[in-house]
């Protein structure tokens, strides 16, 4: 057995700030669907404090099937990560065996789905739920091989709220239970679980997220509820039941209650998928998460002070707008784990990436919570390596949906996350509505924005563009009257367009750009990109087919010397500045010369500025109109100094700092 001391060992390299961590990997290969479960619950449960439990090839992704060995090799190679490999599941639970109190016991022949094509066994993920809430493992109750013990009943506790800890039955294959009344249909019983389990275990899990869709070690470590309902496979939305959709509300309405106005977070998968707009509407914030090991992604130690800038970054004195059109590629997905945890689908493996520049579409909540990821794509990223949030950076959400008490909150994290990784431009879409707009119990579920809401949300965020695939606007047209700009491309072949014949796709792009004035900008694919050997579908596309594509556009006798294709930094920066608008940036600097803006809540603006020498300044603040708001002498202490100053109003606010060869203007929110 590897002992608890050993397994959290963890010894700091001073030459080279490598944390050496000892874990185990199991294996899980050929293993069946219950060891799997008992190794995601484990995971879930040890990887709590500390990196303790990766597994391989229990719950990969779909998108890219090595996902589990190259991390794994990341995590060894960069993370300097010891791993002992484990493929007996009687051995892993002997090894964790410090950490665990016991098994839940439940009848494993017990299934339900909700569509075509799923299948899982309810009782199983119910008990892998109240594992996690006690630390146990799900345990088949006819399983007479694995070494441990099976109470009648287990302790639960209460981690979030401070209620007194209650007995529950750690026995689910009981008959005693309503659930298995055999009398009852598979979807009755397993409503009948979910309803005790809604009185029972939802008071004592975590207040601000849940999981919806099949249990993963992520639903166990975070102490999620979990309830695994959908609708079919179509885009009704009322193939989602009123009894399922009930349930569901539950769960969102005592989130609402227990955090008052704060944005919660729903992991999992939503079907039908424009019922994303139902959980916004209700204050919440989806992440597609069907894969494991964002337990051991989450907890994984990393550099607190890492500089989260990247090659692609404009130089906003040497990048000029020429006649030229310029041209940007997406790759889409970056709302799904699946491409986030997954290399984006493998296309990030590719020895092509790095050669044409692109916009990677990113969740930038995935990076916070899983800053091990995070901190890899930016170690990596190249000059051509762009990066996008999508659909916002709190994730698959839409803001104007919000509730109006929410926003407050959600902008308040939506620029934290904006500022934190240096990522200002936004991929939002809305386009799964077959009847355009309908109502869905009180909500309205629309192909379109509401452009207001979405403007003033990206405005008060600094998000500097918001691309949309919106069919109320003009295609390939910008709009800054709703506040912020806002760039369209739809109905143009633009948007998981057919890419299967590349002369088709440049030829379509040609067109579009032959005869126009310059200088010009096309939104010219959002693409959902795959791994280099990838079987594709007609809307997927990998490195080297789009680099072939570029060259082929470059090549074109009319426009291809006039064709530069570019990253989503320059594309925002220099679409701003054929526009007139000012562009803001986290830090203004000039020859050496620094100014950075913070604003809190109570309309203060916290100025530091860095000068060669200290000297005194003016400090002129001015609406969007142009008319002076606030206008101050300031004489600096040191040549890195702060001050803070009080706006009178809230709103959009352009700040110039003035002095003997110094000119620094930033654009500001006060609040």
């Amino acid at each position: 057995m590897i002992k608890k001391s050993l397994i959290c060992s963890i010894l700091l390299s001073f030459a080279s700030h490598i944390i050496a961590i000892n874990a185990v990997v199991f294996n899980g290969s050929g293993q069946s669907a219950e060891n799997k479960l008992i190794a995601m619950t484990i995971a879930g449960i040890v990887n709590r404090d500390a990196p303790r439990l990766y597994l391989r090839n229990v719950y990969e992704t779909w998108s890219y099937a090595e996902t589990d060995e190259t991390w794994e090799n990341l995590y060894k190679t960069t993370g300097g990560t010891n791993f002992t490999v484990i493929s007996d599941i009687n051995v892993l639970v002997q090894t964790f065996k410090p950490y665990l109190k016991g098994a839940i016991t439940y009848d494993m022949s017990l299934t339900y789905s909700n569509f075509t094509g799923q299948s899982f066994r309810w009782q199983a993920e119910a008990a892998a739920m109240l594992g996690g809430l006690t630390d146990c493992i799900p345990l088949p109750s006819t399983n007479t091989t694995i070494d441990i013990n099976k109470p009648t009943s287990i302790d639960l506790p209460d981690f979030f709220n401070g209620q007194a800890t209650i007995q529950v039955s750690a026995k689910l294959e009981l008959t005693s239970h309503t659930w298995n009344n055999s009398a009852l249909t598979a979807e009755q019983r397993y409503f009948a679980w979910l309803d005790w389990s809604l009185d029972n275990l939802l008071p004592r899990c975590n207040i601000s997220k849940f999981y919806l869709r099949e249990i993963t070690d992520w639903a166990v470590n975070q102490r999620m509820f979990q309830l695994n309902l959908a609708g079919t496979e179509d885009l009704r939305f009322t193939s989602l039941s009123d009894e399922k959709a009930a349930k569901i509300e539950r769960v969102m309405n005592y989130l609402k209650t227990k955090r008052p106005n704060e944005i919660y977070h729903v992991y999992g998968w939503m079907r039908p998928e424009p019922l994303v707009q139902w959980i916004s509407a209700y204050g919440g914030s989806f992440h597609e998460t069907l894969l494991s090991n964002l337990s051991w992604h989450h907890v994984f130690p990393v550099d607190a002070n890492f500089n989260y800038s990247r090659p692609a970054d404009i130089n906003f004195s040497t990048t000029a707008l020429e006649n030229k059109y310029y041209v940007l590629f997406i790759a889409s997905e970056g709302d799904a784990g699946n491409w986030n945890i997954g290399f984006q689908g493998g296309a990030w493996q590719s020895a092509t990436r790095g050669q044409v520049p692109l916009a990677w579409g990113f969740s930038l909540q995935m990076f916070e919570e899983f800053p091990f990821v995070g901190q890899y794509y930016y170690r990596t990223a190249t000059t051509n390596d762009g990066f996008m949030a999508v659909a916002t950076p709190l994730g698959y959400a839409y803001p104007d949906v919000f509730p109006t008490s929410y926003l407050p909150d959600a902008k308040a994290k939506t620029k934290a996350l904006m500022d934190k990784f240096n990522v200002n431009s936004v991929y939002a879409y809305k386009h799964y509505n077959g009847a355009g707009s309908s109502q869905y119990r009180g909500i309205t579920i629309s192909n379109n924005f509401n452009f207001s809401n979405l403007g003033s949300f990206a405005e008060q965020t600094d998000a500097q563009m918001t691309l949309l695939f919106d069919p109320a606007l003009i295609t390939q047209k910008a709009y800054t009257n709703y506040g912020g700009l806002l760039y369209n491309h739809v109905n143009d072949d633009t948007f998981y367009a057919d890419f299967s014949n590349l002369t088709t796709v440049k030829n379509r792009i040609v067109s579009k750009l032959s005869g126009k004035t310059k200088p010009r900008f096309l939104m010219a694919g959002y693409q959902r990109f795959r791994f280099d050997n990838a079987s594709l579908a007609a809307n997927d596309i990998t490195m080297p087919r789009l680099k072939t594509l570029m060259e082929s556009i470059k090549a074109d006798a009319s426009i291809g010397a006039d064709v530069e294709f570019v990253t989503p930094e320059k594309y925002t920066y220099l679409l701003r500045k054929s526009l007139g608008l000012s562009t803001n940036v986290p830090i203004v600097e000039n020859n050496g010369q620094k100014l950075l803006v913070f604003s809190d809540k109570n309309r203060n603006l916290q100025i530091n500025l860095q000068l060669e020498s200290a000297q005194q300044v003016q400090i002129n603040v001015v609406d969007l109109t142009g008319k002076l708001i606030f206008s101050e002498n300031w004489n600096m202490a040191m040549a890195n100094d702060f001050k803070t100053i009080s706006i009178p109003q809230k709103g959009i606010f352009i700040l110039n700092i003035k002095g003997q060869n110094v000119n620094l203007t930033t654009k500001t929110v006060s609040r």
